[in-house]
């Protein structure tokens, strides 16, 4: 009787190991189907990431592009800039000069206008002119020929001539 209650127990045994191997196997064809989707998920999502790391490097090769294209503009830019900087600095000196120039040649005409009134007042009266033909024959006197009664083929005891117009000047109000 042993060992038929031992034969059964083996056979329970066997039975119950068998039964749970099945189940472990079953199990692990679920976890091999399980990895198997989850396989086939990652590379789908894999291809999709270097799809979108292939447009980014495009981008990305796009705007390194874009950005040596800036650098040389900017380049050229401050190239211009200085070279415009330059011209400026040339520019400002010569108005500076220009404005000095302007300034003296407005006092100059300032001067002379002011001589020019003056000299019309004195040789618009009689009096001043007079004076004035005085002055040019004592001029004459001192600078004199030296003692020569013919200098240069001419005569030196005479008089010189002297075209005299009398202007009136406009009375003021």
């Amino acid at each position: 009787m042993k060992k038929p209650l031992r034969n059964i127990l083996i056979l329970v045994l066997a039975a119950g190991s068998i039964l749970i191997l099945v189940r472990y196997i079953a199990g692990l064809k679920e976890n091999i189907v399980s990895l198997e989707n989850q396989k086939q998920n990652l590379l789908q999502d894999l291809e999709k990431e270097k799809k979108a790391v292939q447009q980014l490097n495009a981008k990305n090769t796009g705007l390194k592009n874009y950005l040596r294209a800036a650098h040389r503009k900017l380049n050229k830019l401050f190239l211009n800039s200085g070279m415009a900087k330059e011209q400026l600095e040339k520019f400002d000196l010569k108005f500076s000069i220009l404005r000095a120039e302007n300034k003296a040649l407005l006092d100059e005409r300032q001067r002379l206008a002011q001589e020019n009134a003056s000299l019309k007042m004195k040789l618009n009266s009689v009096d001043e002119l007079k004076r004035a033909i005085r002055e040019l024959k004592r001029r004459a006197k001192i600078k004199g020929n030296r003692g020569f009664l013919i200098k240069n083929g001419q005569s030196t005891t005479s008089p010189a001539k002297v075209k005299i117009e009398v202007i009136p000047a406009p009375k003021e109000q």
